[in-house]
């Protein structure tokens, strides 16, 4: 049974994409066998480039499975678009500016929520993961990668403002609930650039931004995991890989591998 995990947050700047792509890296090692697909369904393709795919070269995107949900006569199935990465076992449906003008088509389709539903049903069986990078925006977009998951893992930054997001995001769950009965149960927080307050020699009395930030979320009672800010996040990026393979025993990697084994564990219990 495939399952379907969307990355998602109303706020711009969380890091969703980096978090996205290397869960994507650590559950495709997690067995010889398993099969990851990262959706790219951001027209920012920021999930394309950073798994080393040059979106210039493209011949046929996500936009395309979209076109074809939406004009029948037109686009490409997932099938066509789906492309292999230099990690093995972790392919991508990749993306393109182009995806952003999908929109106004989408507005005028029938049970237009439900079109990325539709566009990977056919290819479920294929894929153990399926991993949505959706972009931050209030839209379409947005709608359809919660309609179209299982799982949501939330990543969220040090600011008042990633609260608040966090809260708005509920009230997009419901209305998806209530739109077409999906309901979500789950929500995984990860809080990136984790940064702990004081320094070894001499520690704050007061708690950090992140410190403050993790005891709210705690509170909600949610799932929550940490990352530590690292410049290996800038550095992996620009070899276009994930962590899993470009420094994995770190402990940025190890922070993404326990995510991971976490994301596995929770849809086998």
């Amino acid at each position: 049974m495939t399952k379907t995990i969307a990355f998602v947050n109303l706020k711009g700047g969380s890091g969703k994409t980096t978090l996205c792509i290397n869960i994507a890296g650590y559950l495709a090692k997690k067995q010889d066998k398993s099969k990851v697909l990262v959706v790219d369904f951001d027209p920012q393709a920021n999930a394309t480039s950073a798994l080393g795919i040059e979106g210039k070269t493209l011949e046929k995107s996500i936009y395309d499975a979209v076109l074809r949900q939406c004009e029948s006569n037109l686009g490409a199935s997932i099938t066509q678009i789906i492309l292999e990465t230099e990690v093995k076992n972790l392919h991508l449906a990749p993306s393109e500016l182009d995806l952003a003008a999908a929109s106004i088509l989408m507005q005028n389709t029938k049970n237009r929520v439900e079109i990325l539903s539709r566009i990977l049903e056919p290819i479920k069986k294929f894929y153990d993961y399926i991993l949505i990078d959706s972009p931050s925006d209030t839209g379409l977009f947005i709608l359809n990668s919660l309609r179209a998951a299982d799982r949501l893992v939330v990543p969220i930054d040090s600011s008042i403002f990633s609260l608040e997001a966090l809260e708005n995001l509920k009230i997009y769950c419901r209305d998806i609930e209530e739109m077409t009965g999906h309901y979500i149960e789950q929500f995984t927080i990860v809080l990136n650039r984790y940064i702990k307050s004081g320094s070894k020699a001499k520690k704050s009395s007061k708690p950090g931004a992140s410190e403050e930030i993790q005891s709210t979320v705690k509170a909600m009672s949610h799932t929550l995991f940490v990352v530590p800010d690292s410049l290996l996040v800038y550095r992996s990026q620009q070899e276009g890989l994930p962590i899993s393979d470009y420094a994995p025993t770190s402990a940025l990697g190890k922070a993404y591998g326990e995510i991971a084994n976490y994301l596995a564990r929770d849809f086998i219990e």
